[in-house]
This record gives structure tokens, sequence and C-alpha cells, in this order.
């Protein structure tokens, strides 16, 4: 699928941001089509280069590609080979792709866009991928029942529509990740259907790092857990912490005095990073404790705003910056730090001030 580039003095001039397609072969993506692409300033409509990207240069690929877009993610069947449900509103999919798109799904913070088979595109939901078995070829995917998308989506028996992988799922993962993750200690705290992302990301640190998991169970089952997490019972497991496994405890967060378990659990253990698949209400709780008990600890912080399109094209996710300008949170890879620092402007105004990421490069 090919599209002309708009005019070069119709382009958007805008600062270069990290993105989380840059290099990849999704890359150039539409948004080089449109001038608005977040790391080539030629693209931009600049007259000369001033991305700071060291990666293979964007503006060379789109260029020599014809100016298309590299490799568009297109929907796609999947064979539905399982559909178990632990709630009356919590079912998970077992889904054939194949080994190519299950090891591309593989990694931690990775989305895809799913919908039934006999419905639209405007049904389109995006759904962390929860397991994956590239060996296989099969990926696992948690559903939440809430509304019409969903609830179309459980209807369907056979095959699911599927579009992805994308890549941004969770803000900050990068740095843990790959050989970062060696021996590192990582605890991931997730609540409800939070935990989806959390499975994937135990999955795979857990051949390299040292990993525990907080886990609050509400909206979703013990059973869930026990079907995708390795739960072996602590023998040493006092009375207090009956519910207690080797690397995973349960822990209602709204409960009074769980900030101060938290605390003293990350005190004890002293992780070098810590994951939180939760609200923005916890992420920005939770996430202070860890900064000020863990100022040098990582920081990863699951994507919270609403994606809708994911390739930075619908601005459901964007956000203005101070200077006026926008971030598309579907495309930009942020540290979790800076999502914390500025949760409690995003709570309250529309602009915030948000430092441009080149700098940040996390990989």
């Amino acid at each position: 699928m090919g599209y002309s580039i708009m005019k070069e003095d119709a382009a958007k001039t805008q600062s270069h941001i990290n993105c989380i397609d840059a290099g990849s072969d999704n890359c150039p993506c539409y948004l080089a089509v449109t001038g608005d692409c977040l790391v080539c300033s030629r693209l931009q409509g600049k007259d000369c280069c001033e991305c700071g990207w060291t990666g293979v240069c964007v503006y060379n690929e789109f260029i020599q590609g014809n100016k298309r877009v590299n490799n568009p993610r297109k929907d796609f069947e999947a064979e539905i080979i399982d559909q178990k449900f632990y709630k009356e509103d919590l079912v998970v999919y077992g889904l054939h792709v194949g080994k190519g798109f299950a090891m591309k799904a593989s990694r931690p913070g990775s989305y895809l866009f799913a919908r039934a088979g006999n419905t639209d595109r405007f049904y389109d939901i995006p759904l962390s991928v929860m397991k994956t078995d590239v060996e296989e070829g099969n990926i696992y995917l948690a559903v939440k029942i809430i509304s019409a998308k969903t609830k179309a989506l459980i209807e369907e028996k056979n095959k699911l529509i599927l579009r992805g992988p994308y890549r941004s799922g969770i803000h900050g993962i990068s740095s843990i990740t790959g050989n970062k993750a060696i021996n590192q200690k990582v605890l991931i705290i997730a609540k409800g259907i939070g935990i989806a992302p959390g499975v994937l990301v135990s999955q795979v640190l857990g051949n390299k790092a040292n990993v525990d998991m907080v886990i609050d169970t509400e909206k979703i089952s013990k059973e869930f857990i026990k079907d995708f997490i390795d739960t072996r019972q602590c023998a040493d497991a006092s009375e207090e912490d009956k519910n207690a496994y080797t690397g995973i405890q349960y822990i209602s967060l709204a409960d009074k005095g769980a900030g101060s378990r938290l605390e003293k659990l990350v005190k004890k253990n002293n992780y070098d990073s810590v994951i939180l698949l939760v609200s923005d209400y916890y992420i920005e709780n939770l996430g202070n404790i860890i900064k000020r008990v863990l100022p040098a600890a990582g920081l990863a912080v699951s994507n919270n705003f609403h994606i809708c399109c994911g390739e930075g094209l619908c601005g459901s996710c964007s956000v203005n910056t101070s200077g006026g300008e926008s971030i598309k949170m579907c495309k930009c890879r942020l540290k979790g730090e800076e999502l914390l620092n500025n949760f409690s402007k995003l709570n309250t105004v529309a602009s915030v001030s948000f430092p441009y990421c080149g700098e940040y490069a996390e990989e």
C-alpha cells in the first residue's frame, strides 16, 4: 500500500522524540507519509537533519523505498484453539498465529488489536499479549468483558481478526529486558487484568532475572494465576503471609496498610527494577513510594492512555506538551519516571511539560 508524501511546506514542524517503531521493520510508518515523523526532522519538513537518531536513517529508508510505508501491519485471521472463562466477565483465548508472529509478539509490552471475525474494523480492541508459545505458534490473550466490543468478541468461537504486534504497552520496559535483565531483581505489581502483560514479562525475564510478583486479584481469580504463572508455595511462609508463594504475594492494593506493606517489601529485597501494571491512580501513588524508597531502581509502567489505532494517526492517545506540540503515546517511548513525574499534570490539565526523549534511548 503506497501513499504520497505531503508537500514539505505543509508539513508540521515538531521536535523529535524516541519512537517505539524507529529502526524496526515497521519504519518508516504512516507518519513519515504525512510529514509527522516523530524522529526525522527532514520528514517534519525541515531543511537539515536534526534528529540525533543513531540508527538507520529514516529519511533515506523512506526515499529509497519510494516514499511508502514499510511493512504496514495488516489484519489476518487467527484460529481460536482454546477459550476458557475464569469468571463471567473474564475469558482467555488461545490463538494459533504461526511461529513468526508468536516470536514477534513475545516481546514484553507487546499488544495487538483483535475483533470477532464477523464484525467491522471499528470493533478493534487493543489487548496485551499475555503469553506466547513460539514452538507451537500460539499466543494467549486475556479479555475483560466490559461493553459492546468485548461482548461481540466472546460470541466468536472460530476465529479472531488480529493486527499487530505493537510495542508500546509498557513504558520503560526496554531498560529491563534483554541482556540488561541478567541477574536483576525485578518486582512486578499488577492489579486486575493488568496481570496479563505481567505474565509475559515474567515468562520472558524468568530465565535471566529474579522476578517477584505482587498481585491484586480483584476482577480476576487465583485459578487464572495458577494456570499461567508458576506458583510454588513457600515452605517457610508465615501465617501472616499464608497466601505467599515463591515470588508471588497477594495484596489488595485498596486495603489500609497496603502501601506500608509494599514499602517494607521493596526495602527488604532492594529491587533493581519495579514494573507497575495498575491504573493511573496506583501508578502515581505506588510509583512515588518506589522512587522514595529505591531512588536508583528502574521503573516501568503500563501504558494506560486511550489507544485506538496504534499508528499515531487518530490522536486519541495524544498529549500536548507545554510547548504546544503533541506526543502520541501509542508511538512515543518514555521512561517510567518521565510519566510518573507528570501524572499530577496529566490529571489536571491538557498540556504537560514532558521533556523530549530522544536523549533517553533505552536500547
